[in-house]
């Protein structure tokens, strides 16, 4: 198995700019551990965990278009081999796509791939809808 399964889809979207290829990305994002930026202070949860003190934030870009978008990192140990450090913390997909579908600000996410240099959008509403699937 690849160690970059996320990053390969992606390669695979953009090759092919196809529906399939792409639902099989935003699945597979979904179920996956990306790279992020945190800011703010995470606290012991009592269990072993950290959660939020209520001041814990995603990094975000404007991508060049000037509309806000989560900034994560595909498969973050290849990532961080390839580019360097470019985030400090591992969130689930399914995390962030709740962040981004409820942040009146956010219009989705971005996904930078470990192996190419591309990126594919997650739009809010595509967010919206994959989160709506699970409630």
């Amino acid at each position: 198995m690849s160690e970059t399964p996320l990053s390969d889809v992606m390669a695979e979207h953009v090759r092919d700019e196809d529906a399939a290829t792409y639902e099989r990305f935003v699945v597979l994002f979904r179920s996956s551990i990306v790279g992020v930026r945190v800011s703010g202070t995470p606290v012991p949860d009592g269990q072993g965990g950290l959660v939020s003190d209520g001041s814990v934030g995603v990094g975000r870009t404007d991508y060049g278009d000037g509309q806000w978008r989560l900034l994560t990192f595909a498969d973050p140990e290849a990532f961080a081999r390839k580019y360097g450090p470019q985030f400090n913390a591992g969130m689930s997909g399914e995390a962030l796509l709740g962040i981004a579908a409820g942040d009146p600000e956010c219009q989705g996410i971005l996904v930078n791939s470990a192996i190419h240099d591309n990126s594919v959008i997650i739009s809010k509403e595509t967010a919206a809808a994959l989160i709506s699937d699970t409630e």
